[in-house]
């Protein structure tokens, strides 16, 4: 039958295959193309909610703001309370580290002087803490205090806006930008923080200026339009209770004002304001901790949706293609040949990538950068969210490393004196060796910061941490527990005598003079040992008796040690 159709209708009919072909082809590549763009809009949001800048950015104010630097300075001004010394070290540490990170990125010069503005700033409140403390001591007022220690906030908080202006250029469309629940955390940190609610709040009931009132409702109310900003992307469960957390802690400083303005205007003090305006930040806190997890599911979320995306791809376009390639194999091979070559081989390839950088893979190498199309756009992304992943990992690296240091000396704290006591101890038992564990406590400490300033007791700590490192042996740890006391912990010991010597050494060490400026500062030291197994099995246990026995030592005439039940034994697993 086919033999006998005219050339025309032959052609005509081949035509019409290939015409419909080609609709329903150029039908595929259009639907390709959308979800293309579909997936380049979902990267961009995961871009912006992932890059390194960003994450930086939440993590400086996150360190200096509401709960951080600024918020602990103030109360330790208002309140006097020395345990918020140490949160002050360590939020200034954290926010230093994170400019020390910020700054090994691409940044442009506004960047630059932004992040040496914010590095200044926290030089000079490094700077008012030690004048507070020394104020304090003096028994000085709040008032006298704040007065004295005031920081010029304006560059700091400048440069603050810069970065931000920053991210958020990066982050792309306005549109895709508001909708990124990470920026919304950000930006309620930076209303909420520095230079924002609980900034211009404290400065309130430490300087009774009134018109801050007008400055503290205006952040009020930004950080009320957040909520609305928040409430309409969908919060989950854990978000809207964490956004509820965080507007009972706004709505109890917003009733606060007015009593302030009353007792500001009736006269009070600054202690009586603090007191009767006094609001419990924890939930508030916790709830910001909350918002943050939950921006980084959002960013797992759009990760997966891009590999969801792409996967369709790859599945149904080749199935369509093949099927048109039985009807016009030669019309639409050499199509066929390049959307592979071109598209399907690309976005297959990353695919592979995507899922291996998923599980933390960096060492490999992405390919297709240098095209000048989507598909290049895409590897471009892939390849910056390597360097972001390879910034990322050695950033927590180093995160994890500064939490479990002594910033004045470089000696472990003590978090992770009592993780490696744990785990010598259980290596002990499977082993069947001997612990020991050492507490040190100096003599005359207290004399030299009272007499010398607290720059040469910072000196003393930092000398004796160098000398107990000299010590010990490479299979030994050594801590600073706070203030003036330290700790080792000596493993696969085998004889009282062994420790006992070590004690000698250490008791030297201590009462050898320490040199600051022209000065020979004369201390001593007390040590009190407790032995696994033979004092008790149990860390908290063996940490107490060591504490006993060092407290025995120094009622004894200092300067000596003791061993736990005040006796040498003979070490021994028998």
């Amino acid at each position: 039958m086919l033999g006998k159709l005219r050339l025309r209708t032959v052609n005509f009919a081949v035509s019409i295959i290939i015409g419909l072909s080609g609709i329903l082809l150029a039908a595929v590549l259009s639907f390709t193309v959308l979800n293309i763009g579909a997936i380049e809009t979902s990267w961009i949001k995961y871009q912006a909610d992932h890059s390194e800048k960003a994450r930086l950015e939440s993590a400086l104010r996150k360190a200096i703001g509401y709960g951080g630097m600024i918020h602990h300075f103030k109360n330790y001004v208002l309140r006097h309370q020395e345990p918020l010394v140490d949160n002050i070290h360590s939020d200034i540490g954290a926010a230093m580290a994170v400019v020390g990170q910020y700054n090994s990125l691409v940044l442009s010069e506004a960047e630059k002087i932004a992040l040496e503005d914010v590095s200044q700033a926290l030089n000079h409140y490094e700077g008012a803490l030690l004048k507070s403390r020394e104020m304090i001591r003096r028994a000085k007022t709040p008032e006298e205090i704040d007065s004295e220690v005031k920081v010029e906030d304006t560059s700091a908080l400048r440069g603050l806006n810069t970065l931000r202006t920053e991210v958020e250029r990066l982050a792309g469309e306005e549109d895709i930008a508001r909708g990124i629940k990470g920026r919304l955390a950000a930006n309620l940190r930076a209303a909420l923080g520095y230079g924002g609610m609980i900034h211009e709040f404290k400065n309130l009931v430490l300087r009774g200026d009134l018109p801050r009132v007008e400055k503290i409702k205006t952040h009020i109310a930004r950080i009320e339009n957040i909520f609305l900003a928040y409430t309409a992307l969908g919060p989950t469960i854990a978000e809207e209770i964490a956004l509820d957390d965080i507007s009972s802690a706004v709505n109890a400083y917003k009733s606060k004002l007015g009593v302030a303005e009353e007792l500001i205007l009736a006269g009070a003090t600054v202690s009586e304001i603090d007191i009767s305006v006094k609001v419990d930040d924890a939930k508030a806190l916790r709830g910001l901790s909350s918002l943050d997890r939950e921006a980084a599911l959002q960013v797992d979320e759009l990760q997966r949706e891009v590999g969801s995306k792409l996967s369709f791809l790859t599945s149904v376009v080749p199935a369509i293609n093949w099927i048109f390639l039985t009807i016009i194999v030669l019309a639409v091979l050499s199509s066929v040949w390049i959307f592979n070559v071109y598209v399907i081989r690309p976005i297959t390839s990353m695919i592979g990538l995507m899922g291996r950088l998923a599980d933390e893979e960096t060492e490999l190498e992405i390919p297709y950068t240098g095209r000048p199309n989507e598909i290049g756009q895409m590897a471009s992304a892939l390849e910056t969210f390597r360097q972001t992943t390879i910034a990322r990992k050695a950033a927590e690296a180093e995160i994890i490393e500064l939490a479990g240091t002594d910033s004045l000396t470089g000696l472990n704290n003590r978090k992770r004196f009592e993780l490696k006591l744990h785990d010598s101890l259980k290596m002990a038992a499977r082993t069947k060796t001997c612990v020991a564990v050492l507490m040190i406590d100096l003599d005359n400490f207290k004399p030299i910061n009272d007499q010398n300033g607290h720059a040469a007791g910072d000196e003393v700590l930092r000398v004796v941490s160098e000398r107990l490192g000299h010590i010990c042996r490479d299979t030994d740890f050594v801590a600073r527990l706070g203030g003036d006391e330290f700790a080792i912990i000596a493993t696969a010991v085998d004889a009282g005598e062994h420790i006992e010597i070590m004690a000698h050494r250490i008791i030297d060490q201590l009462n050898l003079p320490v040199y600051y400026q022209s000065l020979a500062l004369k201390i001593g030291g007390s040590v009190g040992i407790s032995i696994y197994p033979d004092d008790s099995e149990d860390a908290i246990e063996l940490v107490q008796k060591s504490d006993k026995a060092l407290y025995e030592a120094k009622n004894g005439g200092r300067n000596t040690f003791r061993f736990a039940e005040n006796k040498v034994a003979k070490l021994s697993l028998a």
